[in-house]
């Protein structure tokens, strides 16, 4: 595994994303919550394979709870645990940090924890609603060791700039190889530290095998399958290796279902490289005006 030093902690620069462990997900198609124990067997594996974080979050369904149990059976060293609380109630300034406090405090019970490595205000309006009380009590969690470090989720239509300065640790961004709006306009290179969201369902797809609602694809797939080849990288290295090469990012965010997922994944990091300036390059220019329909998994099946 590969690990990156940040703020004096050494971050797997694969992070276990755990929403499927606590509910039924999937983009293209539901796959149904695990059993707790196979949830286990997944969460054991990540570790086996040198992952050291787990993104979770109060609204994942069962993830907390399950992370928890494991936690309380696992034996090894334990890996670094980032969540996200929100929404959060803003019906007053006093209901607001109430609300931030109960909802962090949750957390630490249904982990069965006494602190976590990450705390995440899951949602940009949130913060923008009031951006000081959030700060401020953000930073009281850390000042009082409920979170080791603070950060913020953020997806691609919110305003990356806002909240550069705002004091936060790190922030979690969506960040693929065909979304380059937000590194032109300098969101990324806004943020010092970012985490990152890897579209691993679209770089898998064969171009030859779409389903017929999803043909609009097919050009992005062959041009990306084009520059894979011409860089000697499997379609999945190529993505990751992208992402891992954008400044500023630390770890990406990987969902995975079984252990087997897990060791794949693993094996995909180690196969990654720094991508050189001319190949960033290239890969901007190819996907520059890639159609929303394209960068949102959201609108896959309406376009």
């Amino acid at each position: 595994m590969k690990y990156i030093r940040k703020k004096n902690i050494d971050m797997s620069v694969f992070s276990l994303g755990t929403v499927q462990l606590g509910t039924s997900y999937g983009i293209v198609g539901k796959t149904e919550k695990p059993t707790e124990e196979y949830a286990h067997k997944i969460l054991d594996a990540a570790m086996e394979n040198g992952v050291n974080m787990l993104d979770t979050a109060n609204n994942y369904g069962d993830s907390e709870r399950v992370i928890g149990s494991w936690l309380k059976s696992y034996q090894g060293e334990k890996p670094m645990i980032v969540t996200k609380i929100g929404r959060f109630d803003h019906s007053s300034e006093e209901a607001l940090r109430a609300d931030i406090r109960k909802q962090a405090q949750t957390c630490l019970e249904t982990l069965g924890v006494d602190s976590v490595d990450i705390m995440m205000a899951h949602y940009y309006l949130d913060y923008i609603e009031d951006p000081d009380v959030v700060r401020e009590e953000f930073a009281r969690l850390k000042e009082e060791g409920i979170a080791r470090l603070t950060a913020i989720s953020l997806y691609s239509e919110d305003d990356y700039h806002i909240v550069a300065n705002a004091g936060f640790d790190a922030v979690q961004i969506p960040l693929n190889i065909f979304d380059q709006a937000k590194i032109h306009d300098g969101g990324v290179k806004a943020m010092a530290d970012a985490g990152s969201v890897f579209l691993q369902g679209l770089v898998f797809m064969d171009p030859k095998t779409l389903p017929p609602g999803m043909m609009y694809l097919k050009d992005t797939l062959v041009k990306f399958r084009e520059i894979a080849k011409e860089l000697d990288l499997a379609p999945e290295v190529l993505a990751l290796s992208y992402v891992l090469s954008v400044d500023g990012v630390i770890s990406a965010v990987l969902g995975c279902q079984t252990p087997e997922q897990i060791k794949a994944n693993a094996d995909m990091v180690g196969k990654t490289r720094r991508l050189s300036d001319a190949e960033m390059q290239m890969i901007f220019e190819a996907f520059k005006d890639t159609r929303k329909e394209i960068i949102d998994p959201r609108l896959w099946h309406k376009a």
